[in-house]
């Protein structure tokens, strides 16, 4: 198997990144028609490009996630984290979101928030994640959750053995 690569999002990803989206929405089977006729369900904003990160495997774009704010300590938001579901508990969520930290932190952001549906909530909360209310969507209620980041200041690296 590959090794997956985490990178920036390229001006050329942007079809496989919608096509990836919708993708990812209607595999629950909720919402379906709904999704279908929700343009926005297949696109990612031509404004969020610079902020989005993606996961690809063997070539295959397998996931993406987009980060947006996080200025002067502020709160960085989580705006999307889709997956490809044949790769679902594969791990690659988890290193979107791993990249998703980093870089809200070193946008300044102390706190990465998110909203996520019933399905998603436990993968955020197993992540640091903590429920902070419940909002109202476009489709259902959905879980808002927050996490403070690490000051990456305190992170020790390993020394090693230079004899």
């Amino acid at each position: 198997m590959s090794e997956l690569l985490v990178r920036p999002a390229r001006a050329e990803d942007e079809a496989a990144l919608g096509a990836l989206k919708l993708r990812s929405s209607l595999a629950w089977g909720d919402h379906v028609e709904e999704l279908r006729a929700l343009p926005e369900a297949r696109q990612v904003p031509l404004a969020h490009m610079p902020h989005v990160i993606v996961a690809e495997l063997a070539g295959t774009i397998v996931g993406f996630a987009t980060v947006l704010g996080g200025k002067d300590g502020g709160e960085a938001e989580l705006e999307d984290l889709f997956v490809a579901p044949e790769q679902w508990r594969a791990g690659v969520g988890s290193a979107l979101l791993v990249e998703a930290e980093r870089r809200a932190m070193d946008g300044g952001a102390r706190v990465l928030h998110v909203v996520a549906g019933e399905r998603a909530r436990s993968f955020y909360e197993t992540s640091g994640f903590r429920f902070a209310g419940t909002v109202a969507t476009a489709f259902e209620p959905a879980a808002e959750l927050r996490k403070t980041l690490g000051d990456r200041r305190r992170v020790r690296t390993p020394r090693t053995d230079r004899r």
